[in-house]
Parts: C-alpha cells; structure tokens; sequence
C-alpha cells in the first residue's frame, strides 16, 4: 500500500484541482454547476491515481556509456563469453519499468524503446521479464530459456501484447545482426547493474 501512497495523493490533487478549475469556468460562465464538476474532478483524479500507481516502481535506468554502446552495437562479448541483448519497443505501456532478470538476478529496468546488453558465461540462462508497480498485475511475466556459446550475440525482442484480462510480454529471438544493429543504433541503452 505505501508505495500506492504517493499515487493516491497525485490522483487527490488532481481531482481537487480539476474539479475546481471546472467548477470555476462554469460559475465564471454564469451556468449552473450542480455536480458536474465533481464528476469531472472524480474521473481525473481516479485516472491520474490509476496511471500513477501503473508507474509505481518504475526508475530511470542509468544510460550506458558511450563506449559501452558501441560495443554492444559491435557485437563484442568479453573474451570467451558470449553477449546478450535485450530490448524493448511499441506503444503499449512504454513508460511502466519492465525488469529484466537473468537467472533470478536483475540485469536492468527497460521503458520502450530502450536496451541493454550483458556479457554472459556460456551455458543454459533463464532470462526473465515482468513489470512492476500496478503493472505487473495486469500483465503476465515472461520467462525464456536459452543456451549460449562463446562468441555468440543472443538477442531478444520483448513486446507488449493486449489481452482480455492480462497483458503478455511477448519475445522473440533476433538472429539477424543487421536488423538488430539498425533497431538498436537510435535506442538508448541502459547499463546492466550487475
């Protein structure tokens, strides 16, 4: 509840501000004002509560660096481990903080259109995706397994998919480096935390 609290509050402000404001040009106007402009301050203000609590827990990653952008765009991994790439693109929920884990441990917090990259061992990975705050109630995580060789580049696409009760993330598997490279180049990339 106390990570809602600050969303509860925005959507209370909102409400008393937009509902004033309405009750204000209607009096200003000379009509009658009855209980429209509470109707109105209530919808506002349950609508900016709702978008707030969906964003709750959602932080601006940290940029990665020049340097360590271009060599992820070169497909470089550490000497004899292999790079994965996740990125993240589409409308749909763009700026709710979808996490990515991989073997239970956080790699980075991604908003579309963002990616990051990671140097990892060779061997069986469990990448997993799923958002936080009121989000990730409404939408399913993700969970994929892949197996990486020395040398190579993984990629993973992740998109939002609507549903009629849960969203879903959806992923796919990039195997072409220069379609990989010409979605990544305008994109941001998040350094990984660990």
């Amino acid at each position: 509840m106390s990570k809602y609290l600050p969303a509860i509050v925005t959507g209370l402000v909102a409400a008393l501000l937009s509902g004033g404001l309405m009750a204000f040009m209607l009096s200003s106007a000379g009509a009658e004002t009855g209980l429209f402009p509470a109707w109105v301050g209530g919808f506002v203000g349950m609508f900016t509560a709702y978008i707030m609590a969906n964003l709750a827990g959602t932080r601006l990653g940290k940029a990665a660096t020049p340097e360590q952008k271009q060599a992820a765009l070169d497909f470089r991994p550490e000497p004899g481990q292999a790079l994965l790439i996740v990125f993240r693109e589409g409308f749909v929920g763009k700026a709710a903080g979808m996490e990515v884990k991989l073997d239970d441990r956080l790699v980075a917090q991604l908003k579309s259109p963002r990616f990051t990259a990671i140097s990892v061992a060779p061997g069986g990975h469990q990448l997993s995706m799923g958002f936080v705050g009121l989000a990730a109630k409404q939408n399913k995580p993700t969970v994929e397994g892949f197996i990486a060789a020395p040398g190579e580049v993984v990629a993973f696409r992740a998109t939002m998919a609507m549903g009629a009760l849960k969203n879903r993330i959806e992923v796919e598997r990039i195997d072409s480096h220069e379609t990989l490279s010409l979605r990544l180049k305008p994109m941001i990339m998040i350094a990984p935390e660990i």
